[in-house]
C-alpha cells in the first residue's frame, strides 16, 4: 500500500521527533525529501498511511508536536487534509454549482443599486462602515480596542470537503488582516443539501474551516447551519485593531506603488478544473495558494507603513484596485506583465475558460477601466478574473517595496498610483 499522506512541521528536528513518536506507536511511517507542492521551507517531511491518520495524530499529540501542514495524495498531487479523517470518501462538490468560490458574488454595480437609498444606522463609534467598500466594518469599544467584524460565504470552487472549509474560511479570514487587525473568532455559516452529500462530507468542510481558525489563532465561537437546496459555507469572523491603527482601502498617495501578495489565476484554474481541463499539479498549486492565510502578508505589510489595504476576492485585481482610487481620490495604473500569475492561468484564459464572474467584474468597470495599446487580451481577463482567497493590495511608499519584497518573495510590484480621476483603472502592459 503506498503512503498517501505528508505531514510538514517546518524543521528537521521536528521532523524527526514525529517519525519517533509515530514508530513507537507501531505506524508505518517515513521521512522524505519535501515535494515543492507542500513546502518550499524545511527540506524534509513524514510520509504516512491516510488511514493511519487518526492514530498518528494521537501520537503527536502525545509528543507534544504541532503539524505546520497535512497533505494527502490526489493523484499526482497533494491537497491540504487532516490527519483525524482516515480515509475519506471521494466527492465532487463542485458538480452541483452553478458558480464557485467568490465569482458568486454579486456583480458591483448591481450591488450599489440595491444597496442605494437604504437607511444607514450610524454612531460614532462605527469607524468604518460601507461607504468606501473596505473589506470590513470596524466598530470601537473603548479608546485602545475596536471590533472588526466581517463574513464571507459562498459555494464550492474545489471537490476536496476539507480544502474547500479550508479556504472558505481562509478567505473570510483575509479581511481581518486586510484591515490591520488581529482574528478573535469565527462562527461557522453553513447550507448543506443532505440528498446530495453526506454528513462525513460536512466533517471534513468544518475540519478544514478549523485548521484555518487554529492556525490564525482564533477559536470557532459557534455557527449556524440550514438545510438547503445549494452547497454553502463560509464564516462571520471577528477580530481586534487599535482605534488609531486601522488600514482602509482609501489613503493610497501619488507616487505609491501597489504591492500585490499572491499570484491571480484562481478563477479561471478553478473554471477549467470543473471542466475536466486544468492540470493536476496547476489545480494544486491554486489550492494551496488559496488555502494560505494572509497573516504573513499582512506582518510584512506592517513594517513598510502601508498607506492603504485590501484583499483580492471576488471583483478581482481590476476591480479592487479601482475600489482603492476611488476612496484615495486617485487613478491607480496596473501593469499587466508584472503582475504574478498561477502556473497554468494564462493556458486556461487562452482557451477561453474565463469564468462569469469576470464578464460582471469588466461590466462593473466599464465607466472606469482603460486598456492601453498593446496589452494582451488575456492578461486583461486575468485582472478581471474573480479570485477566491486572493492576496493582499497595498499602497506603499516607492522606499518601501524593495524590503518588503524581500519579506515576500513571492509578490510583486504591479502598479502605481498617480494623479488623476478619482477610481479610474489604468491597465499598460
Amino acid at each position: 500500500m503506498s503512503r498517501d499522506l505528508l505531514v510538514v512541521f517546518g524543521t528537521v528536528q521536528r521532523v524527526m521527533q514525529a517519525e519517533e513518536a509515530a514508530r513507537a506507536a507501531g505506524l508505518d511511517v517515513d521521512v522524505i525529501p519535501a515535494p515543492r507542492a507542500v513546502s518550499s521551507g524545511c527540506g524534509v517531511v513524514l510520509e504516512a498511511l491516510a488511514s493511519q491518520g487518526p492514530g498518528l495524530a494521537a501520537a503527536l499529540v502525545e509528543a507534544g508536536l504541532e503539524p505546520q501542514g497535512v497533505y494527502r495524495r490526489d493523484g499526482e498531487t497533494w491537497l491540504p487534509a487532516s490527519l483525524e479523517a482516515g480515509d475519506a470518501p471521494a466527492v465532487r462538490l463542485t458538480g452541483h454549482t452553478a458558480y464557485g468560490g467568490c465569482g458568486a458574488k454579486l456583480a458591483k454595480g448591481l450591488l450599489s443599486t440595491i444597496l442605494c437609498g437604504l437607511p444607514r444606522l450610524e454612531s460614532e463609534d462605527l469607524l468604518v462602515g460601507i461607504e468606501l467598500a473596505d473589506d470590513a466594518g470596524v466598530v470601537r469599544v473603548s479608546d485602545e480596542t475596536a471590533l472588526i467584524h466581517t463574513v464571507d460565504f459562498f459555494p464550492p470552487m474545489v471537490d476536496d470537503p476539507f480544502a474547500f472549509g479550508r479556504i472558505a474560511a481562509v478567505n473570510a479570514l483575509s479581511d481581518i488582516f486586510a484591515m490591520g487587525g488581529r482574528p478573535l473568532a469565527g462562527m461557522n455559516l453553513v447550507s448543506f443539501p443532505l440528498s446530495q452529500f453526506d454528513k462525513a462530507t460536512l466533517k471534513e468542510i468544518l475540519r478544514g474551516g478549523l485548521s484555518a481558525l487554529e492556525e490564525a489563532g482564533a477559536v470557532l465561537a459557534g455557527g449556524h447551519t440550514v438545510e438547503g437546496q445549494e452547497l454553502l459555507y463560509g464564516m462571520a469572523v471577528t477580530g481586534t485593531v487599535h482605534p488609531d491603527r486601522i488600514w482602509r482601502n482609501g489613503g493610497a498617495r501619488p507616487g505609491d506603488v501597489l504591492v500585490l501578495t499572491k499570484p491571480v489565476g484562481t478563477g479561471v484554474i478553478t473554471t477549467a478544473a470543473k471542466a475536466g481541463l486544468a492540470a493536476p499539479e496547476s489545480l494544486a498549486t491554486a489550492i494551496r495558494w488559496m488555502a494560505t492565510l494572509n497573516r504573513e502578508a499582512a506582518e510584512a505589510l506592517g513594517a513598510a507603513a502601508p498607506h492603504a489595504v485590501t484583499d483580492v476576492t471576488g471583483f478581482g485585481l481590476a476591480g479592487h484596485a479601482a475600489e482603492m482610487a476611488d476612496a484615495s481620490g486617485v487613478t491607480v495604473v496596473l501593469h499587466a506583465g508584472e503582475v504574478p500569475l498561477l502556473p497554468g492561468a494564462r493556458e486556461a484564459a487562452a482557451t477561453g475558460l474565463v469564468p462569469a464572474g469576470a464578464g460582471k467584474n469588466r461590466e462593473s468597470l466599464r465607466e472606469v477601466l482603460t486598456v492601453a495599446e498593446g496589452v494582451d487580451p488575456i492578461l486583461v481577463d486575468l485582472l478581471l478574473d474573480p479570485q477566491t482567497s486572493g492576496g493582499l493590495l497595498g499602497a506603499v511608499p516607492e522606499a518601501a517595496a524593495a524590503p518588503l519584497l524581500r519579506l515576500l518573495p513571492a509578490a510583486a510590484v504591479v502598479g502605481r498610483a498617480e494623479e488623476g480621476p478619482a477610481g479610474a483603472v489604468r491597465i499598460e502592459p
